[in-house]
C-alpha cells in the first residue's frame, strides 16, 4: 500500500510537465513523445486507484463481548464479496445468528475502497475466553483466508445504568417438591421478574428442552406487579405440566427467554425513541428425583394420577335380538400417554359381540386430564337372566402413595323373547373381547348397520300475508345528496337568520320611539274614554304617562315639567311641531300641578293630531345582514357536513290451491303498489307453488330488499337460492348473513338512505344549538351535547355508507334481477349481424333506458347491453 501512494504521488507530480507539453501552440512531430507520456501517465493512474489487494477480516478483531448478551461482530470483505452463503466453524460458548448485509465505498485521494460486510448477532453463553479460528472462504476473487479472532467475555452492564443483568432482571423454574414418582403428573412455573422502567418487551418464547419429561406447553404469560428494594418489577408467570416415565436422578436444562430492555432514548420530544437492548435470561438447572413405583398387583394399567370409572348398560330388559350398549367412560388426571385402553370385559356367549371402538376426549388440548370412553354392543341370541360383572381398574395414587382398585356394579339383564327368535348354535363358554384380543373370537361379530342422522325435511313455502306491508323504495343518489344538503344547510340557515333578525330588532335605535308611539295611542284612549268623568287622581296618573311616553318618543332625558325643555327636544326632530308639542306640555303641568286640575275640552284631540303627525321609521330588515348582528360571538362557525293490500279472494285461492288465480291477483297488486313487500311474498309463493322458481326467487329478492329485517323476506330469499338454481354472490352473502352484510341486512337499502338524511339532520341540529349557545340563548351543556349528536351521527353515516356499499347494485331504484338465461344484445333488435354474449339466470343490473320492450342494462364492470324486459324482474319498480 506504501509503494502504491509513491507511485500515485510521482504520476501527480508528473502531470504539470505533461500539460505543459499538450498546451503547445502547433504540433509537430516533435510534441509526440510528450503526448504518448501523458497518455502512458493516465492509464497508470487509473490503474493504480483500480487495483486493490483483496482481504476478509473480522471487526473489531478483538475485544471483550458481555456474558449473555447479543452484540455485533461483521465480516468485512474488502474490494470482493462471498460467493454463496459463507459458513462459519462452530465456535464452544459463543452462539451466531443470521447475518445481515451492507456495503460501501469511499474515495480518498483518488484511493477508491469497496467494502462488503456480514453483520452478525453473536451471543457467548460461557465466561470464557472465546476464539474464533481462521478459516478459508470463497469469495468472487477466489478462496482468501480469513485470520482467528479472540475475545474476552466479562460481565456486561445493561447500557450506560452501571447494573448488571442480575440487578435488573431474573428468571426462576420452580417445582412444589423435588421428588415425584414416576409417572406423577406435576406443576413447573417460570416466572420473569424484571424491573419495570427497564421493560421493553418480551424477544422470544419460553425455551426449555425438558427431555426426558413429557410436558404440556406452556400456559399464556400472567402479568403482575410487585416493589422489591424501592423498585416497581414487572413478573410474568407461566406454568406447564409434566411427568418422568423411568424412575432416576434428572437434572434438566436450564430455560431461557430473550427478552428486549430499555437503556436510552434517542430523539426528543414527541420524536423519541426507545433505544433498546436485548438480552438472555437463563433460569437455574432442575434437579430431580424420580421414584420407582412399588410392586403392585397383576392386573395393574400402569396410569399414574387420580381416576374414576363409571359403567353404565342401556337398556337392562331387551328382547332377543336387541342391541344393547355398555359404555365404559374412564376421566381423570395422570400420564393418559402412556394409558393403552379400558380393561377386557367378559359376556355369554349368548350374545353376540361387537367389537368395540374407544374415543379419548383431552380437555382443553391438555395432555394429562382427559376422558377415555369404549361402547360395546351386544346382541342378545336367547332370553334368560344374565349377569354383566363389574369391571375392575387399578391405578396408583400419587396423593397416597399406594395402589387403588375402582370396582363398577355388576348389572342384570333380563332378556326377552323374540316374535320370531333365529335358531343359532353356540359354542359353550364365555366370550372375551377388548381393544386389543391375543386372539380371534370364538364368536363371529355381528356387523350393525352405522347410525346414520336422520335428514331434515327440505324447506316448504310458508303461509301468504293477509295485510299489505310498504317497504321504502330507494332514491336515485343525486336526490338523496341533494336532499342530505338542505337538510344540512337550510335549518341552520333559517335559524341563524331568525336569531340576527331578534338582535337586530332588539338593539335597533328606533324601537323605543316606537314602543313610546304606541303607548301614547294607548293613553289617550284611556283619556278621551274616561272623560270629564275621571277623578283628578286618575287625571293626573294618565297625565303622567303620557309625558313619560312624550319623553321617550321625543328621547327627551327626563319627563320633568318644563316647556323649555320639551320645546328645545321637539323642534331639534320636527320644528313645525314643537309649538303643539309644547302647548300639550304646558297644559298637561296645569292639570296635574293648577288649582282646577283640568284640561281644555279639545286637549285630547290635539293630542292624538300631534301625535299622527310624528312618523317614527319602522325596523329596516336588511340590518340583520351587519356584521354586529350576524356574528356576535368570537368563535369560528362549524362547517356543516354534508356530505295494497291483497285481496282476500286471492288468499282463498291459494288456499284451494288456486295457485294460477292467486298469482294472477297479487300480480295486480305488485304492479299497483310495486314497494309492498308483502304482495311480493305472497306472488312468490303463488309461482313456487307451481314450480316456477326463478321467478319466486326475483319476486323474493325485491321483498328481502323492501324488508331486509323480516325473518320471513330472510327465509324466502334462502328457499329461493336454494331451489332455483340462482346464486348471484350478493345475494348468497346476504342470506348468509356475515360480517359486514350482517350489518346491511338490518335496514332495507331505502331504510339506510333515510338514516343518512336523519345524520345529516342531527348534525344541522347539532349547529342549531350551538347558534343558541353562540347567542347565549341556553347554557353550557349545549357544547358536550352537540359533539355527542355530531359523534352519533358521523357513526349512523358511516354504518349507512357501508351498508350501502355492501347492497352495491340491488340499492338502485332502477335495479333488475334476470330471472331467466337470455342473451344481451349491442342494440335493441333480434339481428343476426350484432354481438351478443350469453346472460345468465341470477344477473343483476340496473336499467337505465328502455325501448319496444328492451330494457338496457349496466352491469357492474361497466358492460352494458340490451335484453328483453320480460325477462327481467324489476326489485323496486
Amino acid at each position: 500500500m506504501f509503494a502504491r501512494s509513491r507511485f500515485v504521488g510521482a504520476c501527480l507530480q508528473a502531470i504539470p510537465s505533461a500539460i505543459a507539453c499538450k498546451q503547445a501552440p502547433t504540433f509537430v512531430p516533435s510534441r509526440l513523445p510528450c503526448l504518448l507520456f501523458f497518455a502512458a501517465l493516465v492509464c497508470a493512474l487509473i490503474a493504480a486507484t483500480t487495483l486493490r489487494a483483496q482481504s476478509v477480516r473480522w471487526d473489531p478483531p478483538s475485544g471483550q463481548l458481555g456474558y449473555n448478551q447479543v452484540s455485533e461482530l461483521s465480516l468485512v470483505f474488502e474490494e470482493c464479496e462471498p460467493d454463496g452463503v459463507p459458513q462459519l466453524p462452530t465456535v464452544d460458548g459463543l452462539q451466531i445468528g443470521r447475518p445481515s448485509q451492507r456495503s460501501e465505498t469511499s474515495m480518498v485521494n483518488f484511493n477508491v475502497t469497496r467494502k462488503f460486510s456480514l453483520a452478525y448477532p453473536v451471543r457467548p453463553s460461557k465466561r470464557t475466553s472465546i476464539t474464533i479460528p481462521g478459516f478459508t472462504i470463497q469469495t468472487d476473487k477466489g478462496a482468501l483466508r480469513v485470520a482467528p479472532a479472540t475475545y474476552t467475555v466479562g460481565d456486561a452492564t445493561v447500557g450506560n445504568s452501571g447494573l448488571s443483568i442480575d440487578d435488573i432482571s431474573s428468571a426462576t423454574l420452580t417445582v412444589p417438591k423435588t421428588t415425584f414418582w414416576a409417572g406423577e403428573v406435576f406443576p413447573v412455573t417460570y416466572n420473569l421478574s424484571v424491573i419495570k422502567r427497564y421493560f421493553h418487551s418480551p424477544a422470544t418464547l419460553v425455551e426449555w428442552q425438558s427431555a426426558p419429561l413429557v410436558t404440556e406447553e406452556w400456559s399464556k404469560p400472567e402479568p403482575t406487579e410487585t416493589m422489591l428494594r424501592g423498585e416497581r418489577r414487572l413478573v410474568a408467570t407461566q406454568s406447564t405440566r409434566a411427568y418422568a416415565k423411568t424412575p432416576g436422578t434428572l437434572s434438566l436444562k436450564p430455560a431461557q427467554q430473550l427478552v428486549n430492555l430499555v437503556v436510552g432514548t434517542s430523539g426528543f420530544g414527541l420524536f423519541s425513541t426507545p433505544a433498546v437492548e436485548q438480552r438472555v435470561l437463563t433460569t437455574q438447572p432442575l434437579d430431580l428425583t424420580i421414584r420407582p413405583l412399588p410392586a403392585g398387583p397383576q392386573d395393574f394399567s400402569g396410569a399414574v394420577g387420580q381416576f374414576a370409572l363409571i359403567s353404565k348398560v342401556i337398556p337392562t330388559t331387551p328382547a332377543v335380538g336387541e342391541p344393547v350398549t355398555w359404555t365404559l367412560e374412564l376421566t381423570g388426571t395422570g400420564n393418559w400417554p402412556d394409558l393403552s385402553g379400558l380393561p377386557q370385559r367378559e359376556v355369554s356367549s349368548d350374545f353376540s359381540v361387537v367389537q368395540p371402538k374407544s374415543k379419548r376426549t383431552m380437555k382443553d388440548n391438555s395432555l394429562f386430564e382427559g376422558t377415555l370412553t369404549e361402547d360395546v354392543v351386544l346382541v342378545p341370541t336367547k332370553p334368560g337372566r344374565y349377569t354383566l360383572p363389574g369391571i375392575k381398574f387399578t391405578y396408583f395414587d400419587t396423593v397416597s402413595g399406594t395402589y387403588k382398585t375402582i370396582t363398577t356394579e355388576s348389572v342384570t339383564l333380563n332378556v326377552g323373547p323374540a316374535a320370531a327368535a333365529p335358531a343359532q348354535t353356540q359354542p359353550s363358554g364365555p366370550v372375551q373381547f377388548s381393544l386389543n384380543p391375543s386372539g380371534q373370537p370364538s364368536v363371529p361379530a355381528v356387523q350393525l348397520p352405522e347410525a346414520v342422522a336422520p335428514a331434515p325435511p327440505e324447506n316448504l313455502p310458508r303461509d301468504p300475508l293477509t295485510a299489505a306491508a310498504h317497504g321504502f323504495v330507494p332514491r336515485p343518489i343525486d336526490r338523496l345528496v341533494v336532499a342530505a344538503l338542505v337538510v344540512v344547510a337550510l335549518p341552520p340557515l333559517l335559524v341563524w337568520l331568525v336569531l340576527a333578525a331578534l338582535r337586530s330588532r332588539a338593539l335597533d335605535p328606533q324601537r323605543r320611539r316606537r314602543e313610546a308611539h304606541a303607548a301614547l295611542a294607548k293613553t289617550l284612549t284611556e283619556i278621551r274614554t274616561s272623560g270629564t268623568g275621571a277623578s283628578p287622581a286618575a287625571l293626573r296618573t294618565q297625565l303622567q304617562q303620557w309625558q313619560h311616553h312624550a319623553a321617550a318618543l321625543w328621547e327627551i332625558p327626563h319627563a320633568a315639567p318644563g316647556a323649555p325643555l320639551v320645546h328645545g327636544s321637539v323642534s331639534a326632530q320636527a320644528k313645525d311641531a314643537a309649538d303643539a308639542w309644547t302647548a300639550l306640555w304646558n297644559e298637561a303641568d296645569r292639570a296635574q300641578h293648577g288649582r282646577d286640575g283640568t284640561l281644555p275640552k279639545d286637549w285630547t284631540l290635539r293630542a292624538e293630531g300631534a301625535l299622527e303627525a310624528v312618523k317614527v321609521p319602522g325596523w329596516p330588515v336588511f340590518s340583520l345582514f351587519s356584521a354586529r348582528h350576524l356574528f356576535p360571538f368570537l368563535f369560528a362557525l362549524v362547517v356543516a357536513l354534508a356530505p295494497l293490500s291483497a285481496r282476500a279472494d286471492a288468499a282463498d285461492d291459494y288456499k284451494r290451491a288456486n295457485y294460477a288465480a292467486a298469482q294472477a291477483a297479487w300480480q295486480k297488486s305488485v304492479t299497483a303498489s310495486p314497494s309492498d313487500w308483502a304482495a311480493r311474498h305472497n306472488l312468490g309463493l303463488a309461482l313456487a307453488q307451481q314450480d316456477r322458481w326463478a321467478e319466486a326467487t326475483a319476486q323474493w329478492t325485491s321483498a328481502f330488499l323492501l324488508n331486509s329485517r323480516s325473518e320471513l323476506t330472510r327465509w324466502d330469499l334462502a328457499l329461493g337460492l336454494q331451489r332455483s338454481g340462482m346464486a348471484p354472490p350478493e345475494l348468497v352473502e346476504l342470506s348468509h348473513g356475515e360480517g359486514r352484510h350482517a350489518l346491511a341486512r338490518l335496514a332495507s337499502p331505502g331504510e339506510w338512505q333515510l338514516i343518512i338524511v336523519g345524520a345529516a339532520l342531527f348534525i344541522a341540529l347539532a349547529f342549531v344549538l350551538l347558534l343558541f349557545r353562540g347567542y347565549r340563548k341556553v347554557g353550557l351543556w349545549a357544547r358536550p351535547v352537540a359533539l355527542s349528536v355530531v359523534i352519533v351521527a358521523i357513526i349512523l353515516a358511516a354504518a349507512a355508507t357501508l351498508a350501502l356499499k355492501t347492497y352495491g347494485q340491488l340499492a338502485n331504484p332502477d335495479a333488475v334481477l334476470v330471472w331467466r338465461a337470455s342473451t344481451l344484445r349491442s342494440v335493441p333488435t333480434e339481428a343476426d349481424t350484432q354481438k351478443v354474449s350469453a346472460l345468465s339466470a341470477g344477473s343483476i343490473a340496473v336499467v337505465d333506458k328502455t325501448f319496444l320492450g328492451w330494457s338496457r342494462l349496466n352491469f357492474a364492470g361497466g358492460q352494458t347491453g340490451w335484453a328483453r324486459t320480460s325477462d327481467l324482474v324489476a326489485l323496486y319498480r
